[in-house]
């Protein structure tokens, strides 16, 4: 008798007379999946072996046993004296290796469709798109996930398909033919139109072990494969739901679904000894996928339930098969891979036996066996509680005597200890890669064994590097072709300033991504700080005093959250493209003594090394020119220590501090440049700043900017002279 749910059974008693009856096309096409899906399971039945068997030893159920009659695992029923001790090393080595393939997210780098500026500006907000995707999709977590699903069996698959229910709502206008009636008859029509709310759709990515795919027995790689299966648990509402016409004719059985994968997982592993409601009501749903063939010149889909086929087209969505495949270790010549778990099972055995029979023998140790004649003394006698009295009949030719336990061996805890070393020695995962070192070891040595460690990673990175390139082509091409409205993302852009646009469909001019090779690699930031902080110090990347330089410091040892304490904030950089807008335009635009001139000189020479810069006007250079000499100047001011507002004392301004020194009281009596306006005006052509050499502006030589000249620091390639004002004095 099948089985069914509390919502199975309401929707029978709300439609008890449907019953369906299959066409012979229906019930061969049902045929021609089930028998597939047999086949796949027939082939990789070591793989579902293993799967289970890395399932129990990472969930701790160590001493169960696979049963591959019933395919299920099994425990024995041990005396209750028996020790069944589990140190579960398998976990955290799992959790370990997982945290580290993915504590970093993929470098997406998508190709533009040529050189045109447009088209590469194009692929940059591609990129930017599939950060959004990336993150709207919580990826970094079924990352996580896929990462152990490689470790527990070998093998995960990605399935990336496009929901059309999902993304945001949007209106559309639509032509509507409404019948004109007089009375109850229907005259003409009339055409209008329509608002009406639609969803945009969104690529959706789903993480599946190899015990819910079946793939083609011969295949090699995912080029070869000639077909896919995906079996999944659905609930009967939501089979109800996406397919309504033949959805109601499905009814859940779940007697006939007990031998399936997903329903076994569900009943042993989370500890359920019966099937439960929650089982009852769902219904397993196969979903196959065929490539073009002689057969099927443009492919083959159908999903069935049971013998109903829900859907069936002969042609394969997306013109390609929707799944990505990655594997922990590659084996030649076969699809699926080969796992961490089976390879440090037995080592796991040996040391949970070791430890479990050292216990035996501390509680005979505890509790010694007696010797004692039969029926001289009662059985239940025999406690361990200390100084008992045990009472024996005198008939006894000997009173009971405890026998001797036998000794505990020094080989015992040295087993163990080299059962521990073996797992750390196959899995990779050592003390360096959880992060302990000797405290005998200093940080260079340990920042290179951490680097040394990483290499081990590198194969498998190489695979998750591989599935992602793929998979964010897939999602580009099916935001091109399905994506019906322009859709505002908001994303992370250049130096972590907020990026708010429309992205358009058809800006998607080339479908082609990269992934930054070992960009998901494991990075040590302390052993990196630590060497950019030593090239720092020698003056490697320029000289220590100049604030330039440290800006750039702080950046490459990535220590974002404290530039806004040394004034490199996003204010600042706002500012200064405000300013590079006005310039482009031809506006003059004051360099103010108060500014952030290190923040300013970094933005403006960015975008002075730009296509957009050279595309400018002769005139429009020029004025950049001239305000980054301004800049330069201001801040050389800065560097000699002499106060912004100095300047607006001498120039005679009131209401500025009265212990201002005046200009005869200053180094070398120089007063500071003149004021208008409460500003430092632009200097017109051949205008040079007050104070300084004649010649090009100060901090340059021969014209054209410090970098162009290769000036050392922001005052370009002499020390200021604390005597003489700002010339430059050659080192």
């Amino acid at each position: 008798m099948a089985l069914s749910g509390a919502i199975s059974e309401k929707y029978h008693k709300d439609s008890p007379n449907k019953e369906h009856s299959p066409t012979l096309k229906e019930q061969e096409t049902a045929k021609y999946v089930q028998r597939q899906w047999a086949d796949s399971e027939r082939a990789k039945q070591q793989v579902i072996e293993d799967s289970w068997i890395g399932l129990a030893f990472f969930t701790g159920r160590q001493w169960a046993r696979y049963n591959r009659v019933t395919r299920i695992m099994g425990e024995d029923n041990p005396p209750p004296w028996r020790v069944r001790m589990v140190l579960n090393y398998i976990m955290p080595t799992v959790e370990t290796l997982a945290g580290k393939l993915v504590e970093n997210r993929p470098g997406f780098m998508a190709m533009p469709a040529s050189s045109d500026d447009d088209d590469i500006e194009a692929a940059r907000q591609c990129e930017r798109l599939l950060d959004y995707v990336w993150h709207e999709l919580k990826m970094q977590n079924k990352l996580h996930e896929a990462a152990k699903w490689m470790a527990i069996s070998g093998t995960v698959f990605f399935k990336t398909w496009w929901d059309p229910e999902g993304g945001e709502e949007y209106e559309e206008e639509e032509e509507v033919l409404e019948a004109i009636r007089y009375g109850e008859e229907i005259e003409g029509e009339v055409g209008g139109k329509k608002s009406v709310r639609k969803m945009t759709g969104f690529p959706m990515v789903d993480v599946l072990s190899p015990l819910e795919v079946g793939w083609d027995p011969g295949a090699k790689d995912m080029e070869s494969c000639r077909w896919m299966t995906h079996a999944n648990m659905m609930h009967i509402d939501e089979v109800r739901e996406r397919w309504p016409k033949k959805g109601k004719f499905v009814q859940t059985n779940a007697v006939e679904s007990q031998d399936q994968f997903s329903q076994q997982i569900l009943r042993e592993f989370s500890r359920q000894s019966e099937i439960d409601d929650a089982m009852l009501d769902r219904v397993m749903v196969y979903e196959y996928f065929e490539r073009p063939s002689p057969r099927h010149p443009d492919g083959y889909y159908a999903v069935i339930a049971g013998n109903v086929v829900l859907e069936e087209q002969d042609e394969l969505p997306y013109g390609r098969l929707p799944f990505f495949v990655a594997r922990h270790v590659t084996v030649p010549g076969r699809l699926h891979g080969e796992g961490l778990i089976k390879s440090i099972v037995p080592a796991q055995k040996e040391l949970n036996k070791s430890v479990s029979q050292r216990i035996e023998n501390k509680n005979i140790h505890a509790h010694p066996k007696w010797r004692a004649e039969k029926g001289s003394v009662d059985k239940q006698s025999f406690t361990d509680e200390p100084g008992e009295v045990i009472f024996y009949s005198r008939t006894a030719t000997r009173p009971p005597e405890p026998l001797p336990p036998p000794p505990f061996s020094p080989e015992q805890r040295l087993i163990e200890k080299e059962q521990i070393e073996h797992i750390e020695n196959i899995s990779g995962v050592s003390d360096v890669t959880r992060g302990q070192a000797s405290s005998q070891m200093s940080g260079r040595a340990i920042g290179l064994l951490a680097d040394l460690d990483q290499t081990k990673l590198g194969p498998t990175v190489r695979e998750f590097e591989a599935a992602i390139e793929k998979m964010a082509s897939y999602m580009l091409w099916m935001w091109r072709e399905y994506m019906p409205v322009p859709f505002t993302l908001q994303a992370v852009g250049r130096e972590n300033t907020f990026e708010v646009f429309e992205f358009y469909s058809r800006q998607v001019k080339s479908t082609r991504v990269r992934v930054m090779a070992n960009s998901m690699l494991p990075k040590h930031p302390s052993y990196r700080r630590e060497q950019i902080m030593q090239m720092f110090q020698v003056g490697m990347l320029g000289d220590p005093a100049d604030p330039e330089v440290q800006m750039k410091t702080r950046r490459m040892m990535e220590f974002g959250d404290m530039d806004p304490l040394y004034g490199d904030n996003d204010r600042d950089r706002n500012y200064a493209r405000e300013e590079i807008h006005m310039l482009s335009n031809g506006k003059p635009v004051d360099v103010k003594p108060w500014e952030n001139h290190i923040v300013h000189i970094d933005t403006h020479l960015s975008f002075m090394k730009s296509i957009d810069y050279r595309l400018l006007p002769e005139e429009a250079q020029l004025s950049f020119e001239r305000h980054l000499a301004w800049h330069y100047y201001a801040e050389s001011q800065q560097q000699q220590g002499r106060p912004w507002w100095e300047m607006y004392a001498n120039a005679g301004i009131e209401d500025f501090p009265p212990t201002m020194p005046a200009a005869e009281e200053q180094p070398g009596g120089v007063a500071g440049p003149p004021a208008p306006e409460m500003g430092m005006m632009p200097p017109e052509a051949g205008m040079m700043p007050p104070g300084a050499a004649p010649g090009p502006p100060g901090g340059l030589v021969g014209g054209g900017t410090p970098e162009l000249n290769q000036a050392v620091g922001t005052r370009g390639p002499g020390i200021a002279d604390y005597e003489t004002g700002f010339e430059a004095t050659p080192r």
